[in-house]
């Protein structure tokens, strides 16, 4: 396996920092990472630092959102809305966070492997979930491909509030230019049909390390 060239030597985010990436939402590197309430405490794959997107520490009393003035507004992710979710119904997406490498070039026979892990930090209606995808250059809208990693109504149904380090890999049948994304979404499911207050509010975390080319 080796590093993809286009990130040089930040694909383990060694650099402490998120440099060969594009970020929309709350997105940082990390050493160690509590799940809720401290029930597991995360460390890198490999290395010293991991990625972490969006941030369920920052809500209130009421777990709603808390974004200071120099923080950046969650990504808007309302279009990624996905039919069916674990109870057949349908996941309404509200905001979240969003990692992006662009310029990225996958030849065929390559794949694309990375490491993640999904930390639910809601509970029913809520519906996070974290999703892998892939936009051909010119198709800014409609992905080439996507994965749906994790959803937080999956979790709940097993009694989890996190899933492990994950191993994640995409082979393309054919040569790949474009950007790859990392989403994070906030969102509440129509199985149960009650307002959220605050739909916005608790978060979950979508935690990614090792992105390699093999």
């Amino acid at each position: 396996m080796t590093a993809m060239p286009y990130l040089r030597d930040n694909w383990e985010f060694e650099r402490g920092d998120l440099s060969g990436f594009s970020t929309e939402g709350l997105c940082r590197v990390a050493n160690t990472f509590e799940a809720f309430r401290g029930t597991q405490v995360f460390h890198p794959v490999s290395g010293n630092f991991f990625a972490v997107l969006d941030d369920p520490r920052k809500v209130d009393e009421d777990g709603a959102r808390v974004v200071k003035p120099r923080d950046p507004m969650p990504a808007a992710l309302s279009h990624l809305t996905f039919t069916p979710d674990v109870s057949g119904q349908t996941t309404l997406a509200v905001d979240g966070a969003i990692l992006e490498c662009p310029d990225v070039t996958i030849e065929a026979g390559q794949a694309l492997w990375f490491h993640w892990a999904f930390l639910r930090f809601d509970w029913s209606p809520a519906n996070d979930f974290a999703m892998f995808a892939a936009y051909e250059k010119g198709a800014a809208q409609e992905p080439l491909y996507k994965a749906y990693l994790a959803q937080s109504l999956e979790l709940e149904r097993q009694q989890r509030w996190y899933t492990n380090w994950e191993a994640f890999s995409w082979r393309p049948t054919r040569r790949f230019c474009g950007s790859l994304r990392w989403i994070v979404a906030n969102g509440i499911s129509t199985s149960i049909p009650l307002p959220r207050p605050g739909g916005d509010a608790r978060p979950s975390a979508l935690l990614l390390d090792c992105i390699a080319l093999a």
